[in-house]
């Protein structure tokens, strides 16, 4: 390796080193702060980073976002295919994808802001590079969907699409199910503990599960 290439190998080690310090503090102050109380100034604090800095590599709170959602997906992901005896009875498939959700942090709360508040916020050069990592995290779920399952790749694609609308769909949801009761009248509680995730997405995918192995390819 001559002395450049030596030189532009450390400095792309340097800034995949800088980019995954960024992601780590912005993920500590989310889970001190909230997603609201992100701030890229504080983000660039917390980093050790001049702001100018800061935003060489990411340029807005909204596609730091998009890029922790990608890493989320990936979690869940690569959890999906590395999981041991996985079963296909649908209502224990269900189940553990509800908890499979839940349990990968930060996913659901980036789902649910996804669409409305990330994507619409985010220049078009980072948003079609993380749609095109999204596309091909999803394909592996369906992948092994299919493998799983014994699916045709059609009959696959359907499910493993409709899956995640519902998925996104009751993470939405799951917000407003998160406001403190204190402050709701007593008539208003009930409401909004129905829109809690695991109470719509795991029948809702229990059915669709059924569904997907009771219809023949």
């Amino acid at each position: 390796m001559t002395s450049t290439q030596s030189k532009r190998a450390r400095s792309e080690d340097q800034k995949v080193e800088r980019h995954d310090a960024i992601l780590s503090a912005a993920r500590d102050l989310i889970g001190e702060l909230g997603f609201d109380g992100v701030t890229m100034s504080a983000l660039a604090q917390r980093a050790g980073l001049a702001k100018g800095t800061l935003y060489l590599y990411v340029r807005s709170k909204e596609e730091l976002f998009l890029l922790l959602f990608v890493d989320a997906l990936e979690d869940l992901v690569s959890q999906f295919e590395n999981e041991p005896g996985l079963s296909t009875d649908p209502a224990e498939l269900a189940t553990y994808l509800t908890a499979l959700a839940q349990n990968t942090p930060r996913f659901l709360p980036l789902f649910a802001r996804l669409v409305a508040v990330i994507e619409a916020n985010v220049a078009d050069e980072p948003l079609f590079s993380a749609k095109r990592s999204m596309l091909s995290k999803i394909e592996r779920f369906t992948i092994h969907m299919a493998k799983h399952l014994q699916l045709g790749a059609e009959r696959a694609e359907v499910l493993a699409r409709t899956l995640m609308n519902v998925l996104q769909g009751t993470a939405q949801f799951d917000i407003t199910a998160d406001r403190d009761p204190e402050g709701l009248p007593d008539d208003m509680r009930e409401a909004f503990a129905m829109n809690a995730f695991a109470l719509n997405f795991q029948p809702a995918a229990e059915l669709i599960l059924f569904a997907a192995k009771a219809k023949p390819d």
